[in-house]
């Protein structure tokens, strides 16, 4: 019925989404109970990409119900979340998407409880720390700056392991984005507002904590809501013309598998 009245878009507006019902509304009051040749054209498209979501999951569930671990035919979709100011660099255009496939806590799904609007770079950053402290279970600290870590530790309780991840490089941390895997309290936050910082991030956060990081009003704080699953999924990084799709790498190194060689 979607792609029927999709494709009479010329005589049927279609309204496929809640947040559509203002704009629809406006519309109607301003032209007397009817709606303009764009705004028909637009929810055509708009109701066709729904539609294209809905037919993208079954065919991803029928395409590993076989032996192959990878299907023929890749189908990516997302929901835009944000239209970002700029992209790695001020001339270029971008913005931010969510899946609409299997999500996994972290950057993409968090809440954002304070500061300016994050960046292209504070996203990348921020998803890059985020992940490199949930590969630990004793509380870690990770402290990224322009895609590289310049500090990361564990520690027996998330000051310590700050404390330990900010002393790897002082001077680098200055401006970087930072990860807890661990709830953030008021004695932590005293500590990082010490250094200026552009994004952190934790599973959850206490009121006096919050209270604390408030102090730096342009600070983004960032709360995921808890630990992703060690559960098995997809990562996706593009190339010119196509994608490289691998497991998530969800390896563990022992002690006994290191060769010390030198001496």
């Amino acid at each position: 019925m979607i792609r029927a009245a999709a494709k009479n878009f010329k005589s049927v507006t279609v309204v496929t989404e809640m947040d559509q019902y203002a704009e629809l509304l406006a519309e109607l009051a301003e032209n007397d109970g009817c709606t303009t040749l764009a705004l028909r054209e637009k929810y055509a498209g708009a109701a066709y990409a729904r539609t294209a979501v809905y037919d993208s999951k079954v065919a991803s569930w029928f395409s590993i119900q076989g032996e192959e671990h990878f299907p023929e035919r890749l189908l990516i979709s997302g929901t835009l979340k944000q239209r970002l100011r700029y992209g790695e660099n001020p001339h270029q255009r971008a913005a931010f998407y969510v899946s609409d496939g299997p999500t996994r806590l972290g950057a993409a799904t968090s809440e954002i409880i304070q500061g300016k609007e994050l960046s292209y770079n504070n996203i990348a950053d921020t998803d890059a720390a985020w992940e490199l402290v949930c590969e630990f279970n004793e509380p870690a600290v990770a402290i990224i700056k322009h895609a590289n870590p310049c500090g990361a530790a564990v520690g027996v309780n998330p000051m310590d392991a700050y404390i330990r991840a900010l002393a790897c490089d002082p001077i680098s941390a200055f401006g970087g984005i930072v990860a807890f895997n661990r709830t953030l309290d008021k004695d932590v936050a005293e500590e990082v507002i010490k250094t200026f910082t552009e994004v952190v991030i934790a599973p959850d956060s206490t009121a006096e904590a919050l209270q604390v990081l408030s102090q730096k009003k342009n600070l983004r704080i960032l709360l995921t809501g808890g630990i992703p699953a060690d559960e098995p999924g997809w990562t996706v990084k593009s190339v010119a013309s196509g994608y490289l799709v691998q497991d998530r790498d969800a390896g563990s190194v022992t002690e006994s598998q290191l060769q010390i060689v030198t001496e």
